[in-house]
């Protein structure tokens, strides 16, 4: 026994070991790309998930949430249901939210605005089950609506205290400047190198390639980018530190927004630039060589892209189609079409909808453009997703959040504290969706909802002021 003991602590035995991992992890990858066990690798992102999520708890599930949001293209098919990593990670965070909740006895703490969201998923529930030509799909899809909603509960439960705000505040600007690198950096590759990992090819142009990074398509990784140019460019006028890094990070997510080549991404960001450069100045004024050295900084590097790359080309055209063409430009007409099919489901169905995601039920491009038969359909306006889905009454209830939310932004941005920056680059980014998805729905994806969970919480705990943390989940 002595001998054997010897034999499995020496030098030979260690090898072996080495050996023996290397073979078996060979063995198992060739048994997931022949005999189909994908699922085993996603078992194991399932696993990662977990364990990052209970780090440092609760900036540990904070950052899954963050960071999973921004992965809605990829998927695992299970028993008919797509599986992302958004929803695995809302399910896992909840779950340790349940956990510590009924260990601690607390409760929920939710405000006015948060039950309006509740009766917006309720409304999607009652729409499903009873106005849907189909309820078993509907409600399906309503599920998992409800997993792309359920971060904004999470963060709201997550984020109780200024200090906890200004931390994961960081996560999510982090998060999104990788996110809006990595496009870049598939972007560039591309041109480059030819490859097409991170790209989705004749999106606008059949000739052109735009990023989508790991969101889900170029259109909303043009809007994500934005987002992150006007909130870096808030902080920019605002913070007193790190100016030099903030302004930096602008003209790099703007960037990511120009090579997006969405029109709706480039139209929200030079309209909310403008506002924040008005309103920045308005509650704070600013110098003027700090205005001057943003002004040529962004004008610098908007001539280097022109002349010096094909995205200045590639921008012309978009921008000359639309002017030429005007509604008669394919993805504007591709969008009017769909609009004035779903008016004629609101017609029929007017006061609860057809139930969620419904609109891929009544509508076939076969009707009218034979080889896109099966595609993939939605609704590109929110507005008039959300009327089509939930009728007059979901609609109500969705403008029902949106006023209360502004009446919170407005209540906090005008009480001086330390949280206003935060505040009112959330609440530019926020701007910019609110643009984009008149043009492409992102509000069923978890991004969406991460955003707006924590702008909830900086309008909550900046109108409340620098008072002590809430008692209901503070303890936790």
């Amino acid at each position: 026994m002595q001998a054997l003991s010897t034999w499995w602590e020496s030098r030979w035995a260690r090898r072996l070991d080495v050996v023996a991992v290397v073979a078996a992890i060979l063995v198992l990858s060739r048994l997931v790309y022949e005999e189909g066990m994908s699922w085993l690798v996603w078992a194991l992102v399932a696993l990662l998930i977990f364990c990052l999520s209970l780090i440092r708890w609760p900036y540990g599930g904070l950052i899954t949430l963050v960071g999973m949001s921004t992965m809605p293209r990829f998927y695992v098919e299970l028993y008919g249901w797509k599986v992302r990593p958004e929803q695995v990670a809302a399910v896992v965070v909840a779950a340790a939210v349940a956990i510590w909740v009924w260990r601690k006895k607390t409760g929920l703490g939710f405000e006015k605005l948060d039950y309006w969201v509740l009766g917006y998923l309720a409304l999607n529930y009652l729409s499903s089950a009873f106005a849907s030509p189909q309820p078993s799909s509907t409600l399906k899809w309503a599920l998992m609506n409800n997993l792309g909603v359920l971060p904004y509960f999470l963060i709201r439960l997550l984020v109780w205290d200024t200090k906890m705000l200004e931390k994961v505040f960081r996560i999510l600007l982090g998060v999104a400047m990788i996110e809006v690198t990595y496009g870049l950096c598939c972007y560039f590759s591309h041109l480059v190198f030819g490859s097409t990992i991170g790209m989705e090819a004749g999106q606008y142009l059949a000739n052109v390639a735009a990023p989508y990074g790991t969101l889900y398509e170029p259109n909303l990784f043009g809007a994500y980018s934005a987002c992150c140019a006007v909130m870096m460019l808030s902080l920019y006028f605002l913070q007193r530190r790190h100016r030099a890094f903030y302004i930096f990070c602008f003209l790099i997510a703007s960037l990511a927004t120009l090579v997006s080549f969405s029109r709706a991404a480039l139209l929200a960001l030079i309209v909310t630039t403008a506002w924040v450069f008005w309103k920045g100045r308005q509650g704070h004024p600013l110098r003027i060589r700090r205005l001057i050295v943003s002004a040529v900084a962004l004008i610098a590097i908007l001539i280097v892209i022109v002349v010096v790359t094909p995205i200045g080309d590639i921008l012309q055209e978009r921008l000359s189609n639309l002017l030429a063409q005007g509604l008669n430009e394919e993805s504007t007409i591709t969008r009017l079409l769909l609009l004035a099919e779903s008016a004629q489901n609101i017609a029929n169905h007017p006061l609860f909808g057809s139930g969620t995601a419904s609109f891929q039920l009544f509508f076939d491009w076969s009707r009218f453009v034979p080889e896109w038969a099966g595609t993939a359909v939605w609704i590109g306006n929110f507005l008039i997703r959300i009327l089509h889905d939930t009728g007059v009454f979901g609609l109500f209830v969705a403008l029902g959040f949106i006023v209360s939310l502004v009446r919170k932004i407005h209540r906090g941005l005008r009480r001086p504290n330390s949280l206003v920056p935060y505040l009112f680059a959330l609440c530019a980014g926020a701007f910019v969706y609110a643009i984009t998805f008149q043009f492409t729905d992102g509000s069923t994806l978890a991004f969406c909802w991460v955003h707006l969970g924590f702008l909830a919480s900086a309008a909550i705990l900046s109108e409340r002021g620098d008072e002590e943390p809430s008692k209901s989940f503070a303890a936790i």
